[in-house]
């Protein structure tokens, strides 16, 4: 096989792969590094936390992160609108682990997770980017939730799954004020 003949078979690979639209969807890896707006802030440098990944339409999904005490953080979700929609819901919550008011079978302590809602993007506007300082290390979920393009529904299920981004940026706590 000739190298012409060896590229022509690769473009029709390609083309047959990618014609296919779950097929198309692994290559979610990187979507938040090209699709996720960066912060205009240039001391902001991306937090090796952020991830993409397939999301199916109307499930949850969450990205476990730490935050960090003195650091500033900006947190931006990117999708693919023509088969998520053009909005989905984002919360950050806080996993806190606390202890039960009764004691395990053998005197041992139990403990509950309890999940605080610190954030919730339907309380303001759909936003899809939040900025925040961290005064405490804190465990949180960056949960998504994406309803589906409403031109998409009854469709075929292979296509009710999309790429979703989650670009997480970090720079040190300016120290302003008095």
């Amino acid at each position: 096989m000739t190298s012409k003949q060896f590229h022509l078979l690769a473009v029709a690979l390609s083309a047959v792969a990618f014609s296919n639209p779950a097929a198309a969807q692994t290559g979610c890896t990187d979507y938040h590094k090209f699709n996720c707006e960066r912060a205009m802030d240039q001391r902001f440098k991306v937090n090796g936390q952020s991830r993409s990944a397939m999301v199916k339409v109307g499930e949850e999904t969450e990205l476990n992160i730490i935050v960090y005490r003195g650091q500033d953080y900006r947190i931006s979700v990117c999708h693919d609108e023509k088969v998520l929609g053009a909005n989905v819901a984002v919360r950050l919550v806080e996993k806190i682990r606390v202890l039960k008011s009764t004691t395990g079978p053998n005197g041992e302590r139990e403990f509950e997770e309890v999940e605080k809602v610190l954030w919730d993007n339907t309380e303001h506007e759909m936003n899809q980017q939040i900025e925040f300082s961290c005064t405490a290390t804190k465990r949180i979920a960056v949960e998504v939730n994406a309803p589906g393009a409403a031109e998409r529904k009854g469709k075929r299920a292979d296509l009710d799954i999309g790429c979703v981004g989650i670009l997480i940026e970090h720079m040190p706590s300016p120290g302003i004020g008095f």
